[in-house]
């Protein structure tokens, strides 16, 4: 009896490549302009949350609020989505979509948003998909989550002054 012994992977400190799939979506088909907020208001975890569901349903994107809120507090319960260097991607289900949307929020201070760093955060994603949905969201909360990545990219959003300035940096950062 011949056994064979699988090769030995060795660590690599290359980041992961994009799949074909991540490669194909860019974040600009799902974030709309109106829903980036560079003045987001809010103390805590919260009304943070609170305030970008507010900025889905004043868009006409969502109706109800408080569904959507308490869901994605109940993620936020099982782990924060702050995932270090000033950045969070809140995410959920809502049953009012029909493709995920994408908001972009940065607030004037530092909040405590329990980041895996234990750092401050002021850079906010919220992702939002089909409560029927697929798995297109994973690959949008990747695809951010690498992007987010680079210093540069971040420090780039803290000294932004437009919406405009925040979708050309985006167009710029992803790959066509």
């Amino acid at each position: 009896m011949v056994v064979r012994l699988a090769p030995r992977t060795v660590p690599s400190n290359k980041a992961p490549q994009p799949s074909a799939a991540d490669r194909l979506m860019r974040l600009l088909d799902y974030l709309d302009p109106a829903l980036i907020d560079l003045h987001l208001q809010g103390e805590d975890k919260e009304q943070i949350l609170a305030n970008l569901v507010g900025l889905l349903a004043s868009r006409g994107k969502i109706e109800h609020r408080d569904a959507l809120l308490e869901s994605l507090m109940e993620r936020e319960g099982l782990g924060s989505t702050g995932i270090g260097h000033g950045v969070a991607i809140p995410h959920g289900r809502c049953r009012e979509l029909a493709a995920p949307a994408i908001a972009f929020a940065r607030s004037e201070h530092e909040v405590d948003f329990d980041s895996i760093d234990g750092l401050p955060t002021r850079i906010f994603f919220l992702l939002v998909a089909p409560e029927n949905g697929g798995n297109e969201h994973l690959h949008l909360l990747a695809k951010i989550a690498r992007l987010m990545r680079d210093s540069a990219t971040r420090e780039q959003l803290l000294a932004i002054d437009s919406n405009d300035q925040v979708l050309e940096l985006f167009n710029a950062r992803e790959p066509a």
